[in-house]
This record gives structure tokens, C-alpha cells and sequence, in this order.
């Protein structure tokens, strides 16, 4: 098991990629530029701007040329760069087919994704002196030191002890479930604390009408056909937290850790046994199983259908502008996790944090070298006041303007996805709230705020922060691919909930489980642990 942020896991393809650029290339030196951008973007005084090229995800729209918002960051950053813009779908296969040639740009998009596991090339470009150490430049900019997690630090920082990536940082946060307000009010039911609550609100929702079509459509919550998989902000992950029984690493109080999902004790039956419970009372959507992706169980809420999602605090009003426009009355609340009677045994227990809240990177190869500062430095003002408003709301006059104090957009097509921008910007002040909360109800912008803290602050307060960030083990990822998980997980789920076996038939599972593999996975992960925690 290694140490490195992605979870990556080197292909022979990759390496005889990399190799071959080891031994046929010779790094291009590039004259650097000699001072750091101004924050005003004020020319008297500069000196030669920087130049190098950049590769990056953009939309199928994004052009490069005659852009407003390209010309912008030169100028303010002292800059010139050269746009090598790939369009989202084909990002990772178009760099690693540049990689492979001599023609690679001096700055490249690494990919940090949970759902890629692993970004093959960047071992052996580490190995073979591809891309450069950066630890002595980042740390003099200033920007980039204050809007980048400290666990993300930790995560990228290679086992040789060098930094090779400015980390592209988003938010690091818990996800509550939403639930129907008005539906909730008209049933007179309580917000929902413990898990019968839950079990009662949503039997309520069933047989109680509440959007008052005189019929028994309605249901408490519903997930997708990926409700058993490894990663995605599930429903049923939701209530398995009572347990500690979600898929997160726990530290057992004693410093060992287990995986709650595949807890040995069996807990996970529990939260199976919740939905064994609604779907006794008919509270589950009756296309639970057969929706496809994760966005079904959201259009399962705004379309009026079920009562409850989980939902990131920025994304709600969103779902609910759509849900209005069916149902104009409709209202949403938060409500935190649930209790059980016996989840106080699991008090000790704590979440390890792997989210290290990167989302990509970038990386300098080694036509980079002699500039590295100067292209750090452009960088570092793209965080600054000023670069963080033209990355975020475009230029001034031409994509948005300023009236009393307040962005007022000219572009309405100005947005993350723009043909105006890079995807999703080049970087991120990870908790900045305006980025987040796009007020699309106005009346919710302080309740969505207060959820967005208090998503940002269950991490600080329930997570153990060092320890597993940035870890991948080889048998973890051999393990998701197999039939047990991708299958027979999901099989038996589904037959214990939907009644066809009993309970118990969990306990024989993760015996299955565990001699299938997950019992060296845990054994590796409790190594490290013990040495880095």
C-alpha cells in the first residue's frame, strides 16, 4: 500500500508511456519571467509576463479566443498562456496520448476523482522526473496556502516526502437529508430525531395524502440502483450512520479501524433492517431498485413524489425551484442524523477522514523548469480578491457588473460551465458561500447558509483527520471490481430488504466478504494506521 492522494494504481500502458519519454525527451528550457503577478493588475512596472501552456477540462463551448475572461487573467496575472482546452469527456485520454508524445504542455490537469480510482501516469512521471517538486515555491504564496486545506497537504505529499501538485481544493462537507416541510406540517408530524420517527414520518407520507390528489402516491424516500456502491451521497447511507454502519472508516476507540458497512459485528443489518421496516409499510418508492443513476432519487423529490433526499446544503433550492413549479406551495427543511436506542455503544467511535477535498490538480513538468514561481505565482493570484472575483463572476462590464455593492450579472450564461470558462474555474476557495449558495429562492439564502456550516463543521468536529488521507491499497481496488461486490452485494440487499431472506443471512455474507478479500484490505489499512495516525 502506498501513500498518494488518488488511489492510483499503475498500468503497463502508463509506464511504457512514461518510459518512453524518460529516454527519448529532453526537457525544453523556457526563458522564465522574473517577478510575481500584482494583485491590482496594474501594468507600470511589470516585467516580461510568463509564458507557458496549460491544459484543462472546459465545456464543448469554451473558445479560447476573442475571451474576455482568457484576456482578463493574463493581463491581471501577468501572463501569457497558451489554452490547450480538451472538452470534459475527453480530458484524461487526449493528456495521456500528450504525455506519450514530446509535445506536453508545461502545466497538466491530474485527475483526483474517487469514480477514475486512479490516474496512471503519475507515479511513473514522479519516478522519471516529469513533473517537478514545487514544495519551495507554494509555500511563498500566500493565496494559495490560505484557500487550500491542510489535509490536503498531507494527502498529496508523495511517500519521497516532495510535493508535486498545487491541490485544486473544494469543500470538504457532511450532507444532511431534506424532507418535505409542508408535508411534514400538514401530517402534524414532529421533526424526526430517532430512527422510529423517521419510520413514522415517512408511514405518514404514505397513507396520509399529503399532496391532497385523493390518492396512496406518495412515498417516504427512494435511491438510486447504485444504492449499494461504493461511493455517491446515498439515502440508505444516511440512516446507516445511526449504526456507525456507512461506508466510512472508523477508529474503533482502541486505534484500530474497521470499515462500518463490513463491520464484523454484523451492524449493517440494521440499516437494512430500517428499510426492511418501510418497505413493510409501503414507504419505499416502489422504483427504489430500478432507478437509474444518482440523480433519479432527486428527480423522485421534485417531481413530488417522495418526502425526503439527501442533499448537499447548496443544491436543495435548486430541486425545489423545480419542485414549485408542480407543486407551488412546497417547502424543504434539514434534519441531522437519526438516533437509534442502541447507537449510544458506538459513542467512541469516530469517522477517519480520506476526503482530503481535492477535486484534480496541477502539476508542472519539466518544461516548466526555471519558472516554476513566476507560474505558481499566477496561480496564487487566480485565489487572490481579485482573481477569485474574475474566475468566479467573469469581467467586469462585460460578464457582470457591480450595483450597490452587489454582482450583477450581464452574461447569464456565465457559469461554471460556460463556454466563457475553464470547468468548474481553474481553482476554489473551498467554503466561500457564494460560490456554493446560488440563491435561487432568495427567501432560503440564510437557511441554506447555516446548513452549509454546520456540513462543514460535522467534519471538524466528527472526523479523526490524520491517519488514512491519501492511501489506496491494491486489494481494496481488486476487491470493487469483483462479482461479491458488484453483484452479490447488491443481490442481497435487495432479497433482505424486499423480505426474501432473513436477516441473518447478512452474518453469512460478511463471513463471504471478508474471505473474499476485505480481511486483507482491513489488515492493511490497520498497518498503516498504527504508523500514521
Amino acid at each position: 500500500m502506498k501513500k498518494s492522494f488518488f488511489r492510483l494504481a499503475c498500468t503497463l500502458l502508463a509506464m511504457l508511456m512514461v518510459l518512453s519519454l524518460a529516454v527519448g525527451c529532453t526537457p525544453q528550457q523556457n526563458t522564465p519571467g522574473t517577478s510575481a503577478p500584482t494583485q491590482q493588475g496594474d501594468s507600470a512596472g511589470k516585467s516580461d509576463p510568463v509564458k507557458f501552456s496549460i491544459m484543462l477540462r472546459v465545456g464543448p463551448d469554451f473558445s479560447a479566443e476573442n475571451n474576455p475572461w482568457v484576456d482578463e487573467i493574463n493581463e491581471k496575472a501577468n501572463a501569457d498562456i497558451t489554452w490547450i482546452a480538451v472538452p470534459t469527456q475527453n480530458i484524461w485520454e487526449k493528456r495521456n496520448v500528450t504525455m506519450a508524445s514530446n509535445d506536453y504542455p508545461e502545466v497538466i490537469i491530474m485527475d483526483t476523482s474517487s469514480s477514475s480510482i486512479m490516474d496512471n501516469l503519475y507515479e511513473q512521471m514522479v519516478k522519471n522526473k516529469i513533473i517537478l517538486p514545487l514544495d519551495e515555491y507554494v509555500k511563498n504564496a500566500e493565496n494559495i496556502m490560505k484557500y487550500t486545506h491542510d489535509v490536503s497537504w498531507s494527502a498529496i505529499r508523495h511517500q519521497d516526502g516532495n510535493v508535486y501538485m498545487v491541490p485544486r481544493c473544494t469543500i470538504i462537507r457532511e450532507d444532511f437529508m431534506a424532507i418535505r416541510k409542508d408535508w411534514r406540517e400538514k401530517l402534524n408530524m414532529p421533526i424526526p430525531e430517532t430512527i422510529e420517527d423517521w419510520r413514522a414520518f415517512y408511514k405518514a407520507v404514505t397513507v396520509g395524502d399529503p399532496d391532497n390528489n385523493g390518492e396512496n402516491d406518495t412515498y417516504g424516500v427512494s435511491d438510486a440502483n447504485e444504492i449499494m456502491s461504493y461511493s455517491g451521497t446515498i439515502n440508505i447511507d444516511f440512516f446507516a450512520r445511526t449504526w456507525h454502519a456507512d461506508k466510512q472508516w472508523y477508529d474503533n476507540g482502541n486505534g484500530e479501524v474497521f470499515f462500518g458497512t463490513f463491520a464484523k459485528d454484523g451492524r449493517f443489518k440494521q440499516a437494512l433492517n430500517f428499510y426492511r421496516q418501510l418497505n413493510e409499510d409501503k414507504s419505499l418508492d416502489p422504483d427504489l431498485m430500478t432507478n437509474k443513476g444518482n440523480n433519479s432519487k432527486y428527480e423522485r423529490f421534485y417531481k413530488g413524489v417522495v418526502a425526503s433526499g439527501r442533499y448537499f446544503a447548496g443544491n436543495i433550492d435548486r430541486d425545489l425551484n423545480l419542485l414549485r413549479g408542480i407543486h407551488p406551495e412546497a417547502t424543504a427543511e434539514f434534519v441531522d442524523f437519526a438516533t437509534a436506542p442502541e447507537s449510544e455503544q458506538y459513542k467512541d467511535e469516530k469517522i477517519v477522514l480520506t476526503n482530503a477535498g481535492i477535486y484534480n490538480g496541477w502539476t508542472l513538468t519539466n518544461k516548466a523548469k526555471g519558472k516554476e514561481q513566476d507560474i505558481v505565482n499566477v496561480f496564487d493570484w487566480m485565489l487572490s480578491d481579485e482573481g477569485w472575483t474574475v474566475l468566479k463572476y467573469g469581467v467586469e462590464n462585460v460578464h457582470h457588473k457591480i450595483e450597490g455593492g452587489k454582482v450583477v450579472k450581464i452574461e447569464p450564461e456565465y457559469t461554471n460551465f460556460s463556454k466563457w470558462i475553464g470547468h468548474c474555474m481553474l481553482f476554489r476557495r473551498p467554503n466561500d458561500e457564494t460560490f456554493w449558495l446560488k440563491n435561487n429562492i432568495p427567501e432560503m439564502y440564510d437557511y441554506q447558509k447555516e446548513w452549509l456550516e454546520k456540513s462543514t463543521k460535522y467534519i471538524e468536529d466528527n472526523t479523526i483527520q490524520t491517519g488514512l488521507l491519501g492511501i489506496y491499497s491494491s486489494n481494496e481496488v481488486d476487491f470493487y471490481k469483483k462479482d461479491i461486490f458488484t453483484k452479490k452485494f447488491v443481490e442481497i440487499c435487495a432479497e433482505i430488504i424486499y423480505g426474501e431472506k432473513p436477516l441473518d443471512a447478512w452474518d453469512e455474507f460478511i463471513e463471504e466478504i471478508y474471505a473474499e478479500g476485505w480481511e486483507e484490505v482491513t489488515k492493511e489499512y490497520n498497518e498503516y494506521y498504527k504508523v500514521n495516525k
